[in-house]
């Protein structure tokens, strides 16, 4: 900033006065420096009088005056313009100049509607929406339909072109996009009424970035250490952060820097102690923020992994001996280890430390030339020191000397042991047996040996035990060997060993042949039938099976080496198999001499079950009474020996028998019985079974006829009765589920000469046509036919009479329901139950007579009785009534009837 302000400064020295100073102090603020909230503005809102007939036009006032140019840097915090008619969306834009071109830097959309009309609007912008800007941009606007500022024009239009625009009815609206299509604005000499109000921007911060952190030396190259950002509070603003320095300057190579992502990696081997990083954020306008991070890295010393430790050896070796490697590690990746004996407590040079061959390992070692004496020193202990140059670590490592221990015969133990050769085909220098010793300190082992009597063999360092002379004119059948073994300090022995000599060779002998054996069929492969079982005498002998079997039989059966009889891969059909009996020859042979024998197999027959061909089978067939015959399914059955085979089913609606497939008892779909039944079926041949499924199909057909509840009905109806009046409810009724129960109506009113009456969808008959032209007491008979979705019908007459006016006495029978006792069935059980209550009414008297107490009524009725004998006695007098009789819709002559009062006396009293 100091350095504008000099730039300012010098392009004004020709200018001496005060004033002059004073213009140069402005221009520091106002134009180089920072925008100062309430101070710099970009625009003017001057009185307004014209609008722009534009539609959705776009204008730059990049005028030569310069008054809607900014000349600071910051953000647009608000915008002030002056509304006339037209409402809609405004883009309060910021251009920048891009050679002859315009980049769009940012817009604003602001709302006006009609309470904004005719008068100056402000608008602040919300900090998150603040449009950064630079010095030398330009503000515009773009309305969405008609021009919403308006402009007035200086001079009245006329003059310089000091106050000329630029248009563009195409402009993009898209931040960051550059434009090429604005021209000259064809009015001239104007101000829009449009002001950005200008603000600093905020200054960068670090504050989520980590000062410090520490890591170890073994850190891998490429590891993330740190993330460091900057942020502003301006969210459009454009920060460029920089990693600027490094203390100490030497470490700055083991560092690398992204600043776009902000992480701070690895390069190299990380330098132990601590590194500042300083990082600097720099915003649009010049901010500048720094961040000191530092990293401290701390060394991983060596480790011992196998220290301290221990080890015994013996007082007699005599060769230079490894007795440890050590393992010392160290985490930091770029140290060098190296180790040395700092001290051996008591002092000798038989122990030193050197690298292991072949290896960057040390190793401490005894010289072979070396003092050692369990009697006069038995320990000496060794301090190691390792360092990786920066820290050095210590351990000790122990070493016990050993008395020396004798070695040990592994291999001939404490009492008898024996071998056996061949005198006559053992030659010179045949190696009969091995003698094999173990010694505690792994010492360089000697053998010698002695012989009772003296024996043509010879043992060598190496534990060989050889043939030393021809075995042939031999007498001793054996010898007897006493073997002893010698370390250098100890010698252990003797062990004995027997060797018996034989020339004679004795034929083996098979001894279970001849013998039978029976074989079921479908035996396991490889299943074990028998063992043969041989003796020889020359029990050293190696002997040696081999065989052959009649009609083919090696297919089914072998011997293997060890004399057993088995079973081959191929199965063992009896159905099939030719012959039923096979015998083998078997042969064992001990390299001179064999024998033979004979084995009888029988192949027997095994029960096989019988199987179905599929696992699912189907029958289809009609619902019906029990024993209807529903179908006969295809069972496909197989039986290897040809046996008779039954079925029988897991389902009880259903009879299987011979086959054929019927219902165990009557099978009514309308009932609910369901369409599909899958039964488990069963095939046996008396002792073996196989199983599969039946799928039972039933197919619901129409076996209800529809039935109308009575043959004939009767019903009176009005000739004045509506159009739609139901007259009665007659529904048939089909035992049917599905389309078979759906019934339809139709009517047969031939009598009527028209179309009178109908049937509705449930049963109910009504009148379908005006009535009024039938006369008083016609009587028409109409027959209604009920039929199901099947075809089946059934029929009933309708009587239907128009009653007429009659003076006299009516006496008619009208067609109507039954009554409750109009049916038979009614009655039957209403009898019953009349039997069954009088009956217990007997018995409840006969218990209230039997244990009740009844003098009180017998008094109460003789009383009644003599009062009764003293009244007299009245008449009972009948007298006529007259009943009417009315008809609905019409009064008809009153009909006279005669009826009685009961009990009723002159003076209408009873005493």
């Amino acid at each position: 900033m100091v350095h504008c302000f000099l730039l300012r400064f010098q392009g004004l020295t020709m200018y001496k006065t005060t004033f002059i100073v004073l213009i140069l102090i402005w221009n520091i603020n106002e134009i180089v420096g920072q925008c100062v909230a309430g101070t710099d503005i970009a625009g003017k809102t001057p009185t307004v009088a014209t609008t722009d007939a534009g539609t959705a036009r776009t204008f730059i006032f990049n005028s030569n005056d310069e008054d809607y140019k900014i000349k600071c840097c910051g953000f647009v915090a608000s915008w002030e313009f002056y509304v006339g008619s037209a409402t809609g969306t405004l883009y309060a834009q910021v251009w920048r100049p891009s050679g002859t071109d315009w980049e769009l830097v940012g817009q604003n959309a602001i709302t006006v509607t009609t309470g904004d009309q005719n008068a100056l609007k402000t608008e602040p912008i919300d900090a998150s929406q603040q449009i950064p800007v630079k010095i030398g941009d330009f503000i515009g606007f773009k309305s969405t339909a008609a021009t919403i500022p308006m402009y007035y024009r200086t001079n009245n239009g006329v003059g310089s072109d000091n106050e000329n625009i630029q248009f563009s009815d195409s402009a993009t609206t898209t931040p960051g996009s550059t434009d090429t299509s604005f021209n000259q604005y064809g009015v001239t000499n104007i101000e829009f009424s449009l002001k950005a109000n200008l603000a600093p921007g905020n200054v960068p911060t670090f504050g989520a970035s980590p000062t410090s952190s520490s890591v170890t030396d073994d850190t891998a190259v490429g590891t993330p250490i740190a993330t460091v950002t900057a942020t502003d509070a301006d969210t459009l603003d454009t920060l460029t952060t920089q990693w600027t320095a490094t203390s100490p300057a030497g470490n700055s190579g083991v560092f690398n820097y992204d600043s776009v992502t902000g992480a701070l990696t690895t390069t190299n081997q990380l330098p132990i102690g601590t590194t500042d990083l300083t990082f600097t954020s720099t915003d649009n306008c010049g901010n500048t923020v720094t961040h000191v991070y530092s990293l401290t890295v701390t060394n991983y010393p060596p480790v011992f992994q196998n220290l301290p430790d221990t080890t015994s050896i013996s007082e007699d070796i005599a060769v230079e001996t490894q007795l440890k490697v050590l393992t010392v590690t160290d985490a930091s990746l770029a140290d060098t280890v190296t180790c040395l004996v700092n001290n051996i407590n008591p002092a000798t040079t038989d122990l030193y430390l050197r690298y292991a061959p072949g290896t960057s390992d040390y190793a401490v070692y005894l010289r072979g030339d070396n003092s050692l004496n369990y009697d006069t020193q038995r320990q000496y202990v060794i301090t190691i020191d390792c360092t990786d140059s920066k820290v050095t670590v210590q351990e000790t490592y122990t070493v016990y000397v050993l008395r020396n221990q004798q070695p040990t015969i592994t291999n001939l133990p404490a009492g008898s042991n024996s071998i056996e050769i061949a005198g006559s085909t053992t030659p010179i220098g045949t190696n009969i047996f091995t003698v094999t010793s173990t010694d505690p300190e792994n010492d360089q082992l000697h053998y010698n040996m002695t012989c009772i009597p003296a024996c043509p063999f010879k043992i060598y360092d190496s534990g060989d035990i050889q043939v030393d002379s021809s075995l042939s004119g031999l007498t001793s059948t054996a010898y007897d060997l006493f073997v002893y073994v010698y370390d250098g300090s100890t010698l252990v022995g003797p062990r004995s060993l027997t060797v018996k000599i034989s020339d004679i060779n004795t034929a083996p002998n098979i001894t279970n042949l001849p013998s039978g054996i029976v074989v079921p069929e479908n035996s396991a492969p490889s299943t074990t039938l028998y063992t043969l079982e041989k003796t020889d005498v020359n029990s050293l002998d190696t002997h040696t099976w081999t065989y052959s079997i009649s009609s083919g039989g090696s297919v089914y059966f072998a011997v293997d080496s060890s004399g057993i009889v088995k079973t081959t891969s191929t199965p063992i059909n009896y159905e099939t198999i030719t012959p039923k009996t096979f015998y083998v020859t078997a042969y064992v042979s001990d390299g001179q001499a064999s024998a033979s024998g004979t084995l009888t197999i029988d192949v027997s027959n095994v029960n096989e079950a019988p199987s179905f061909s599929k696992t699912t089978y189907s029958v289809t067939g009609n619902e019906g009474a029990a024993g209807a015959t529903i179908g006969t399914p295809a069972f496909v059955v197989t039986d290897p020996e040809g046996d008779t085979v039954t079925y029988s089913l897991a389902c009880p609606e259903f009879t299987l028998t011979s086959g054929v497939l019927t219902f165990t008892s009557d099978y009514d779909v309308d009932a609910g019985l369901a369409t599909t039944v899958s039964c488990g079926v069963t095939v046996s041949d008396g002792s073996l079974t196989d199983t599969a499924t039946l799928v039972v199909n039933i197919n619901n057909i129409n076996d209800n006829t529809p039935t109308f509840f009575r043959s004939t009905y009767s019903f009176y109806v009005t000739h004045d009765s509506t159009v739609g009046t139901v007259i009665a409810d007659i529904p048939a009724t089909d035992g049917d589920i599905g389309t078979f129960g759906e019934i339809t109506y139709s009517i047969d009113q031939t009598s009527t000469g028209g179309t009178y009456f109908r049937m509705n969808s449930d049963g109910g008959l009504y009148v379908a046509s005006d009535l009024s032209t039938f006369s008083a007491g016609t009587t028409k008979d109409i027959i209604i036919t009920a039929t199901d979705g099947g075809g089946l019908t059934d029929t009933t007459t309708v009587t239907i009479v128009i009653p007429g006016v009659t003076t006299t006495t009516v006496s008619t029978t009208t067609d109507r329901y039954m009554t409750f006792f109009e049916d038979t069935r009614n009655v039957a059980w209403f009898v019953a139950c009349m039997a069954l209550l009088v009956g217990l009414l007997i018995l409840i008297s006969v218990f209230i007579v039997r244990y009740g107490d009844f003098s009180w009524m017998k008094r109460l009725c003789d009383e009644l009785s003599r009062k009764c004998r003293r009244k007299r006695r009245f008449k009972i007098r009948r007298e006529p009534t007259e009943i009417s009789y009315v008809e609905p819709s019409r009064v008809r002559t009153p009909a006279s009837l005669t009826t009685w009062d009961a009990w009723k006396s002159n003076d209408h009293t009873f005493n």
